[in-house]
């Protein structure tokens, strides 16, 4: 009788961090309102961003991290960062980052990408959230 398969030490990163990301979603959801009604309106997209994205994306030029800069995305073709190789492969630049593409990727990233790699990050479901991030984006790129 062969004897069950024992979980990698990857497997067991993977399932920690999902655990995490599901175990605080909710935390940071009352956190987010929160900070956002303590800060000016042009403060609140900053505040969102900061909450659901900046672990793993910079809006500042070149600055690739764990994910690709944000910077000067709005408008842009996808999969395009320069420096950044890590790319899903549907991330082509058939796509424009518009705020209706925008939008359905950061609610849900497999809908625009099914390889995507930005796991466990399973999107952003509160739509005031999600329009607070893209006027953010919109924003950076008027400033550079």
């Amino acid at each position: 009788m062969k004897s069950p398969k024992r979980p990698t030490l990857r497997t067991g990163v993977v399932l920690f961090a999902a655990a995490m990301t599901a175990a605080f979603s909710g935390f940071a959801s009352a956190n987010e309102k929160t900070a956002a009604a303590n800060t000016g309106p042009d403060d609140a997209g900053q505040v969102a961003f900061n909450t659901h994205c900046r672990n793993c994306h910079s809006v500042k030029p070149d600055d690739n991290r764990l994910g690709p800069t944000l910077h000067n995305i709005f408008g842009a073709p996808a999969g395009q960062a320069k420096d950044f190789a890590n790319y899903s492969g549907s991330l082509t630049s058939e796509i424009t980052w518009d705020e209706a593409t925008l939008d359905k990727f950061i609610s849900d990233p497999k809908s625009i990408a099914s390889n995507t790699t930005m796991t466990p990050f399973a999107g952003i479901q509160d739509a005031e959230q999600r329009k607070l991030i893209i006027d953010y984006l919109k924003a950076q790129r008027k400033e550079s």
